[in-house]
């Protein structure tokens, strides 16, 4: 056996050590996150003003295929790295091969597919998005294993760093061509081109080698990759399969609108969300021999999650109407009733990242992607039995359909690390009361006789944020500055007690 990258864990780290990593990884992810923030809200608003529905309708017509088939082009490698930490230097490579080869399939394969994916949405322009659009499974097989790496490393700086990169080069090229007149074509080039330097980087941190797969050394990893790929290729259809229906009985315009109001409702989803799960899927990958310590970190972060993102998205979700006006105009207004139904399912799915997470980590992979596949299998005749009433109650099915898509898994991790109910629901309640009187009082605001105008969406946005706070100081403050005790006392090098214990 070669020397290994990293030396399995015969035991998991302290705590204290693990917090304070924790932390670390915080801050930097927070610093990205919100670099990115920055700069991609605007560049998102500037070209949908200089786009129009039917040029984001067509790209996501393309974004069907490629969202599915990109997770194949790696087959979960880069998890089975993430998860599996007793993978030595020499499986790396190998791994790194096979991952290399499936890309250069999926994307020889994607070009001979074009003329049949521009055919199944009678849309000839998607022939030429498609092949351009094929390069990305070029970089998804290149980013697998040094993003991996990376993760398993804990190495947050970086990964900050490289996802920093990412928005700014997307953003500029994206308004840029934009600005020249390319249409359509303004978003498959940017993203691409953001992707590319953020995987040159990754490449350039963590470099590996190329080996020939042997079956006795790839073959463990790989099954434990590919149900994760099943996992995903399913999950991303049953994702999909909304804007597929809607593509499909609806047409361009109606498609656009809603894919707008998707990627809206999901923007704080994925920003807050995404900056918390990078942290955690390293985290729970050290400690995943101890649940004790899995169910702390559990609670920490469900806590931590649900009182990030539910006042963004319930927020979002009530004033949806007056945002949709007032940043991307009258030609966008379709995009309101979708917006507000997919905010208040964004608070769900964001949960349930998490919970899934913590399920791969325990290598349920199996029970997960069983479950994905059920999904897969119910939600597009869902989806099709509402289209006849709108695009808004096609949205207003996610929620719905939420006890069959998210409730078995909750029920599971519970059961596996023994976590009661009432003691999950404790963690979340501060967001759920302090959300509930925020809404109340935007909706209370707006029956009051106020002069022509008011409230406006600042002054809503103000008096909801206001609320917000006021509800979590008033009626759990102990709960609030048991957090701050516990990253002052990390940030001062001491052991502080658990925030969710």
């Amino acid at each position: 056996m070669s020397e290994p990258d990293h030396a399995p864990d015969a035991t998991p780290p302290e705590p204290k050590h693990l917090d304070r990593a924790l932390v670390g990884g915080l801050a930097w992810t927070v610093g990205a996150k919100w670099i990115s923030q920055i700069i991609s809200w605007p560049s998102v608003l500037i070209t949908a003003r200089l786009l129009s529905p039917a040029d984001y309708g067509l790209v996501e017509m393309a974004g069907f295929y490629f969202v599915v088939t990109n997770v194949m082009a790696e087959f979960g490698i880069g998890m089975a790295v993430l998860q599996m930490r007793e993978l030595d230097r020499r499986v790396t490579a190998q791994l790194n091969t096979i991952s290399a080869l499936s890309g250069a399939f999926f994307f020889l394969a994607s070009v001979a597919a074009a003329p049949l994916i521009a055919r199944f949405f009678r849309a000839a322009a998607l022939h030429d998005l498609v092949i351009v659009a094929s390069v990305s499974f070029i970089l998804t097989s290149l980013e697998a294993i040094p993003l991996g790496l990376l993760q398993r490393d804990m190495d947050y700086r970086r990964l900050s760093l490289a996802e920093s990169v990412l928005a700014l080069v997307t953003a500029v090229v994206m308004v840029g061509c934009a600005y020249a007149g390319m249409g359509y074509w303004s978003l498959p080039v940017g993203q691409l081109t953001g992707r590319a330097a953020n995987i040159a980087l990754a490449i350039w941190w963590r470099p590996v080698g190329y080996a020939w797969p042997r079956k006795k050394d790839v073959w463990v990893p790989l099954r434990f990759g590919m149900e994760i790929a099943a996992q995903r290729v399913t999950g991303s259809i049953n994702g999909l399969s909304d804007t597929m229906v809607i593509g499909r009985t609806m047409g361009q315009n109606p498609l656009g609108a809603y894919r707008l109001a998707s990627n809206l409702a999901s923007t704080p989803a994925e920003k807050v969300g995404t900056m918390i799960m990078r942290v955690t899927g390293p985290l729970f990958s050290r400690v995943q021999h101890d649940k004790e310590l899995m169910l702390r970190y559990f609670l920490i972060f469900s806590e931590t999650l649900a009182m990030s993102l539910f006042p963004l998205l319930f927020g979002l979700a009530v004033v949806a109407p007056e945002a949709v006006e007032l940043l991307l105009g009258p030609k966008w207004a379709a995009a309101a009733g979708p917006l507000s139904w997919l905010a208040v399912f964004m608070c769900i799915r964001s949960m349930a990242y998490l919970i899934s997470q913590v399920l791969t980590t325990l290598r349920l992979t199996r029970f997960t992607m069983w479950m994905s596949i059920l999904n897969f299998v119910l939600m597009p005749f869902a989806f099709y039995f509402a289209s006849p009433r709108g695009v808004a109650v096609v949205a207003a099915t996610w929620l719905m359909m939420s006890p069959i898509t998210v409730l078995p898994l909750a029920v599971r991790l519970f059961r596996e690390l023994r976590c009661g109910v009432w003691k999950y629901a404790a963690a979340i309640l501060p967001a759920m009361v302090g959300s509930a009187g925020m809404v109340a009082s935007i909706y209370g605001f707006r029956r009051m006789q106020m002069p022509h105008g008011w409230p406006g969406l600042g002054e809503e946005v103000a008096l909801g944020g206001l609320v917000y706070a006021a509800v979590l100081w008033g009626l759990f403050r102990q709960r609030v500055m048991r957090f701050y005790r516990f990253f002052a006392g990390l940030r001062a090098g001491k052991s502080e007690v658990a925030v969710a214990e």
